[in-house]
């Protein structure tokens, strides 16, 4: 899809039948080329004589963010991330990363982008939020502000999805469908840390530029705080919810540790009866031989029940003390390490 508008009264309009031959100098042009076809692409660079590789660095999916410029045609070229919706049911994250391309040269831009958003739609209908950051008509910076700005929407959404999973957790509901949840969730603050750790070098790169104004630094100075804001969101959400599956994790591995302990002690009673059975089925003489009736069946069956019943109560009630009594030592020669080592210090 191709979109030409043209700036007016701070919001673009479309240009039908755009002939891009003969488009006005004196006007901001914006072309938006949305997950364009070859033909799209090669009227571009064909009409517009923009360099090949500009168009065609965003629709590679993989395409990081980076700066570029070329000397015999005079375009610039901006790519960074920016933050998207996954549309596939089976993708291992809800949201993932694609590239954008601005590029620009004099009052033109053409921006490529793999898929549309409606940040788009807000720069084209001039509703972004107002603040410092728009004090600069430059349209590259209001793309870095309107969709860093929606990395801030979309963790704000893991966080609340991170939350209500983390409860189930807790609850023990559905264990496996929301431990992939988390997974995913993962996955997409992954992905995004990525992107803005590339982004940030963008913005500074921005900002290392020649011939910019005092309002273009103290706005792209902004732009990168909130860049960097939202990276920092990102790790914190990432490292909560690293510590939330590892403290899942040791639950599971505590209250597994409990069941083979209990069936450690009902192999232990069950261990009795038998080794005493398989001793009375031995081709010897044995104890209650001469008895000719059930006394000696019932004496051994009482007998084993007794032993059973003993080891039973002796070990029940001494197997939470015993765990403390390891736990303890563990704990202290732990601390013990720990003291040599700050002595050798």
């Amino acid at each position: 899809m191709t979109n030409v508008m043209i700036s007016r009264d701070g919001k673009y309009e479309k240009l039908e039948h755009a002939n891009l031959l003969e488009l006005p100098t004196d006007e901001r042009i914006w072309i938006q080329l949305v997950n364009p076809n070859e033909i799209e692409v090669r009227r571009i660079i064909d009409e517009l004589k923009v360099p090949e590789d500009f168009v065609r660095s965003a629709l590679d999916d993989e395409e990081g963010p980076h700066l570029d410029e070329d000397d015999d045609t005079y375009y610039t070229l901006t790519v960074f991330d920016i933050p998207v919706v996954q549309r596939e049911h089976n993708s291992d994250a809800p949201y993932t990363t694609i590239p954008l391309s601005i590029i620009q040269k004099g009052n033109l831009t053409i921006t490529v982008c793999l898929q549309d958003n409606f940040k788009f739609h807000e720069i084209k209908q001039g509703t972004l939020r107002t603040n410092i950051l728009l004090d600069s008509k430059k349209i590259t910076y209001q793309f870095l502000l309107a969709f860093h700005s929606l990395y801030e929407v979309y963790l704000r959404a893991i966080d609340r999805s991170s939350t209500r999973l983390e409860s189930k957790l807790m609850q023990s509901r559905d264990t496996d469908n929301n431990l992939r949840e988390l997974m995913k969730l993962k996955n997409a603050l992954i992905y995004f840390a990525s992107s803005l750790r590339q982004n940030i070098i963008v913005a500074e790169k921005l900002m290392a530029q020649k011939n910019l104004t005092e309002d273009d630094i103290e706005t792209l100075d902004n732009i990168a705080i909130e860049i960097k804001q939202a990276f920092a969101t990102c790790n914190l959400q990432r490292e909560l919810m690293t510590e939330t599956m590892s403290t899942y994790a040791n639950i599971v591995s505590n209250q597994l540790a409990e069941r083979m302990r209990l069936l450690t002690i009902v192999t232990i009673i069950l261990a009795i009866p038998t080794l005493i059975a398989g001793v009375y089925g031995m081709n010897i003489r044995l104890p209650f031989d001469h008895l000719n009736n059930l006394i000696p069946f019932l004496l051994v069956c009482s007998f084993m029940a007794i032993a059973c019943i003993f080891v039973a109560a002796w070990i029940i009630p001494n197997r939470h003390t015993m765990n403390k009594t390891n736990k303890k030592k563990r704990r202290n020669k732990r601390h013990n390490n720990q003291k040599i080592e700050s002595d050798e210090e």
